[in-house]
């Protein structure tokens, strides 16, 4: 069985063991691979690892050999589901790695935006404590998360890890998703009261037709001009330019953005300069120990699958 990973190095700072793939067969990885390496290094695979690199109809069309697309994400939107399913290429990928990193991520986001430490870090860097007048900088307005509310939009297992580390600083928890909660301690809500309650907002709800743009300028002319909004899902979910005005303006006290709509942002992006917001590279995913069960989860799709007892199939 000969498998190919076409773009190791979304997933390794040469910190991660390969050995749970490389033992399931003739394995090859590549750093990364173009549309056209895709074809030549793919070409007699029967299993193809990718995160982030293209599986087009094209692609699929030429790869004969091809069984199984082992997805190392848990979003698939890189592959032509349709065109697979046509070829009987089955697909899988991988959710619930990040289950306790990206709350993490989430909360070092909210943690520096309530404290401002990445602020005071740039004035100390620049020697404004050194040149104080007391053995304090009292230069910027911070707040306790205690007492404050959290809205949180889409409360699947990433959602619900937010409200549990919430819950151990004292907040008062909203949650909205758009299908029904269950099997938890807190009730769907309006999305409207969420968004008019809330000291802080944030986002852990897939992209999709419905959630394109959900938080828009009506949306955040809704939120309290001292709430702070931490997106961590995806870039698509908030329209930036009305993020970016809010913040310029004053309309919103803050923002952590992990995501944006063009990643990398090679041509720019309006939320880069805006007042108030740190930018992560999306990155809220990528601890060690995630990257590690990403392909410890990867190698137990593609095992089950060979032995026929498939895993984890999206299509």
């Amino acid at each position: 069985m000969k498998i190919v990973f076409l773009d190791e190095t979304t997933v390794t700072l040469n910190d991660i063991d390969f050995s749970p793939l490389q033992c399931l067969g003739e394995y090859i990885g590549y750093d990364n691979s173009t549309i056209e390496q895709t074809l030549e290094r793919a070409v007699d695979a029967d299993i193809v690892i990718v995160n982030k690199v293209l599986i087009t109809k094209h692609i699929l069309e030429e790869l004969n050999n091809l069984k199984l697309i082992a997805v190392i994400a848990t979003g698939y939107n890189n592959v032509d589901i349709q065109a697979a399913g046509n070829k009987n290429i089955r697909v899988c990928n991988v959710t619930g790695y990040a289950a306790t990193t990206v709350p993490q991520h989430t909360f070092g986001l909210i943690l520096n935006l309530a404290t401002k430490a990445y602020q005071y870090h740039t004035d100390v860097a620049a020697g404004k404590w050194q040149q104080a007048s007391s053995f304090t900088l009292l230069t910027y307005p911070t707040f306790e998360l205690a007492g404050k509310t959290i809205g949180i939009i889409g409360f699947g297992v990433i959602g619900r890890g937010v409200a549990k580390i919430a819950e151990g600083f004292g907040m008062k928890v909203l949650a909205y998703d758009i299908s029904e909660i269950k099997n938890s301690q807190y009730k769907k809500s309006d999305l409207d009261v969420l968004l008019r309650n809330s000291d802080v907002i944030t986002i852990h709800c897939p992209l999709t037709e419905k959630t394109k743009n959900l938080i828009e300028e009506k949306a955040i002319s809704k939120m309290k001009k001292t709430a702070i909004l931490i997106n961590t899902a995806r870039g698509g979910i908030v329209d930036e330019q009305a993020l970016a005005d809010a913040l310029n303006s004053g309309r919103l006290a803050g923002a952590g953005v992990d995501v944006l709509t063009k990643e990398p942002p090679k041509e720019g992006n309006i939320l880069l300069s805006a007042k108030n917001i740190i930018v992560t590279p999306h990155s809220a995913w990528s601890t060690v120990q995630a990257r590690q069960r990403l392909v410890d989860e990867t190698a137990a799709n593609i095992k089950a699958f060979i032995e026929g007892q498939p895993r984890n199939i999206v299509v």
